[in-house]
């Protein structure tokens, strides 16, 4: 019940953030590490910002609602189903995507790399947790069909 919760409220945090996200973006930059608002870097690191946060967000939305999906899946007694495992190859493939779409705009500003370097990692994790659900869903299906 917790893990949905937060899902949801993390759901409504993207929400947000794809509104105010930019917004914040150039009040840190300018308040905190002292760019000018109306500089040509200001300008370059703000449609960095968008170039990477948005297609970012579309695959965080995807993630956020297959998450939840498995979430309602294990909470309705289904945990070893091939859907589960499909709803981890997804989330999977989305932190790829979130990868690459960082990592090229660590070009541009050097901390994306960090979450790329994320992205990867929890992408490649899911991947092993995915097989293990997919060996486990086919246990299943081979039980059940024994008597």
């Amino acid at each position: 019940n917790l893990s949905i919760a937060v899902c949801f409220i993390l759901s409504a945090v993207l929400v947000l953030l794809a509104i105010f996200g930019p917004t914040i973006f150039n009040l840190y930059m300018t308040a905190y590490r002292g760019f000018k608002p109306n500089g040509d870097a200001m300008r370059d690191l703000s449609r960095t910002f968008a170039l990477c946060f948005y297609p970012s967000a579309v695959f965080a939305g995807i993630i956020l609602y297959s998450l939840l999906k498995l979430l309602f899946n294990i909470k309705g007694g289904q945990v070893f189903i091939n859907q589960n495992a499909t709803l981890l190859r997804v989330v999977s493939w989305c932190c790829f995507a979130i990868a690459i779409i960082t990592f090229v705009g660590a070009f541009f500003y050097m901390p994306f790399g960090f979450v790329a370097l994320a992205g990867g990692f929890v992408g490649m994790m899911l991947r092993v947790l995915k097989n293990v659900m997919q060996s486990a869903a086919l246990m299943r299906e081979e039980n059940d069909l024994t008597i």
